[in-house]
């Protein structure tokens, strides 16, 4: 998809059949948001406790897949989507929530919301999360509800 051929979140094109011209709405990742958490990502390595990772977008699916091998893209789409579905659920009730922790068979899943779309999930050795790990994920970005999910 070409830059010329999205405008204002819809991509617009024209039917090769009868010209017409056509615009359907999509959702996009927000460069900053992506860059954010991108440059999160590169630290991992600073971080022995981290099993692995993954950037999931409600709309795009997985972004950065840094998880064992036992788990393929089809897995981390459902697990992503119910992991988000979990937290929205949570933030319907209470809105200041902008993280989840997750404790199965001794292995901390950490979901961390960078706005209404986007999270990365982590999987670490230990619960909590070490507490430079912990001051990663804050910086990250925060979820501002008075500004429809956008970083503050």
């Amino acid at each position: 998809m070409s830059s010329e051929q999205l405008k204002d979140g819809k991509v617009v094109f024209r039917c090769s059949t009868c010209n017409y011209w056509n615009s359907y709405s999509v959702k996009t990742v927000k460069a900053p948001d992506l860059k954010r958490a991108d440059a999160f990502l590169k630290t991992r390595l600073h971080f022995p406790e981290i099993i692995g990772f993954f950037l999931f977008h409600t709309a795009t699916g997985v972004l950065t897949n840094n998880m064992p091998d036992m788990l393929n893209n089809s897995d981390l789409e459902v697990l992503g989507n119910l992991l988000i579905k979990t937290v929205s659920i949570g933030r319907s009730q209470y809105p200041d929530v902008k993280e989840i922790s997750l404790i199965l068979s001794s292995k901390n899943i950490t979901v961390k919301m960078i706005n209404k779309d986007l999270a990365v999930i982590i999987v670490g050795k230990t619960f909590p999360l070490s507490k430079p790990l912990r001051d990663q994920l804050d910086r990250i970005g925060s979820i501002d509800t008075a500004q429809n999910g956008h970083l503050k």
